[in-house]
């Protein structure tokens, strides 16, 4: 699932001569400005009818469920109001759970649901019919990625629904916050995972697009596509951190044919997959031109 950046896509094919902007932009009588999962384009109003500009709103970020229009954290996290929160936290997470509830009643009990979870709750609140908002002070951590991925599984069964969740960092409560989440958004739209984290997304997000556009990349992915064994261990090893014994364990191999297979490619490509610079590299290059 993931239909943040499939939106994003199709937007881009629907208004070809839409513009990425890098944050929020005032409209201008030339153009329009909305964001969607945390990416803003700014589209030229001669595209534009009272029919898709209604319905580029309700896509949008800024699209709010009443109920939440009023709440502050709404307000300042969507930059509708530069005016901070009041707290007295110093420092907030975010986390962003995607979901398909569809029926209001339902999408109430979810939030309900979901809140019960977080201690240090500050407020949570819909940004958009499909898109519900924790906000989280910093104390001592009472909920792991890996348990909030199982309760998620209950939650998923009780609703009926497919959710996906993105944990944000603890960042301070300043004017920085907004374009933090926005950035935040963005990343948490290239997730297919059912729960994520900046961690398991930065590589991919920051890297990937540089990496497909670098020539040197491409000739190194071409190397390696020439091993057809090689994704498989690399993949192995990058979620093993590299620990040979675990890797083999998941290929179901025994550890020194693992170790053959890693001589071997070393002496083919001059790349050892023991050191963690040349593993990371090699992950990177096939999750950016394999996914």
């Amino acid at each position: 699932m993931n239909e943040p950046f499939d939106l994003l896509m199709r937007l881009k094919n629907t208004f070809p001569k839409a513009r990425a902007l890098k944050g929020p932009q005032e409209a201008t009588p030339q153009e329009r400005a909305w964001s969607f999962a945390g990416n803003w384009l700014a589209i030229s109003k001669k595209e534009l009818n009272n029919t898709s500009t209604q319905i580029l709103q309700n896509l949008s970020d800024q699209n709010f469920i009443a109920a939440d229009q009023s709440n502050p954290w709404y307000q300042f996290l969507t930059q509708q109001s530069t005016i901070l929160p009041k707290t007295t936290a110093k420092s907030v997470r975010l986390v962003q759970f995607r979901t398909t509830v569809q029926d209001s009643h339902d999408r109430r009990e979810f939030a309900h649901a979901i809140a019960d979870l977080f201690s240090h709750l500050l407020t949570n609140f819909y940004l958009n019919e499909n898109t519900l908002i924790i906000v989280q002070a910093n104390g001592p951590e009472t909920l792991t990625l890996v348990e909030l991925e199982s309760i998620l599984q209950t939650i998923e069964s009780d609703f009926m629904v497919k959710t996906q969740a993105f944990v944000g960092n603890y960042w301070p409560v300043d004017e920085q916050l907004a374009a933090i989440f926005n950035e935040e958004q963005a990343v948490f739209a290239k997730s297919t995972s059912s729960v994520s984290s900046l961690a398991t997304l930065a590589l991919d997000y920051y890297a990937r697009p540089q990496l497909r556009k670098s020539p040197l990349a491409q000739q190194l992915n071409t190397i390696l596509s020439q091993d057809a064994e090689i994704k498989d261990v690399v993949l192995a090893l990058y979620q093993s951190a590299g620990n040979l014994s675990s890797a083999a364990k998941k290929l179901f191999l025994h550890r020194n044919t693992l170790q053959y297979r890693l001589e071997r490619f070393y002496e083919a490509t001059n790349l050892n997959l023991k050191q963690m610079d040349d593993l990371v590299l090699c992950y990177l290059l096939l999750t950016a031109f394999n996914d």
